[in-house]
């Protein structure tokens, strides 16, 4: 976890970044319909920054998705987007990606410079990356450490 969170800080410095998160078991722990309240609260500092760009990964309804979040004033300004949408957002923006969801297949289309976390409860979040800038947490709780982070590193 602590390579991962070196790595997420080195975003900070990203002129353009794109902060796309799965709901359903990334913010949203399996089996809750809400996401975790220090989800919420990161994505909300994240929308209010300069260059940085967030979106929520769900097949759900926008207006659904927004009200299952914790959000303040800044809630007119998240997208939510299909797994598919991602490549095809973070190509339009010309951003770094920072992607975390629990399916494999919306990790597919980044780069080198971008950095992919796949959410999966049988996850050793100490282990080395599988291959370099993709990483594997546990839970919602480890999402919660990964935006953390970023919102140090990007304020």
């Amino acid at each position: 976890m602590e390579e991962l969170l070196g790595e997420v800080a080195a975003l900070g410095d990203a002129p353009t970044l794109l902060v796309a998160c799965g709901f359903d078991g990334a913010l949203a722990p399996p089996g809750d319909d809400r996401a975790l309240q220090q989800s919420s609260e990161a994505l909300n500092v994240l929308l209010a920054l300069p260059g940085t760009t967030v979106a929520v990964v769900s097949r759900r309804p926008a207006d659904e998705v927004a009200e299952l979040m914790f959000l303040s004033g800044a809630k007119g300004g998240l997208r939510t987007i299909t797994p598919d949408d991602v490549d095809p957002l973070r190509r339009e923006l010309a951003a770094v990606a920072l992607v975390v969801d629990t399916d494999p297949g919306t990790l597919a289309g980044l780069t080198s410079d971008d950095l992919g976390v796949l959410v999966d409860e049988d996850a050793d979040p100490d282990a080395d990356p599988e291959e370099e800038g993709r990483y594997r947490v546990a839970g919602a709780e480890d999402v919660v450490d990964v935006l953390e982070e970023l919102v140090t590193a990007r304020r």
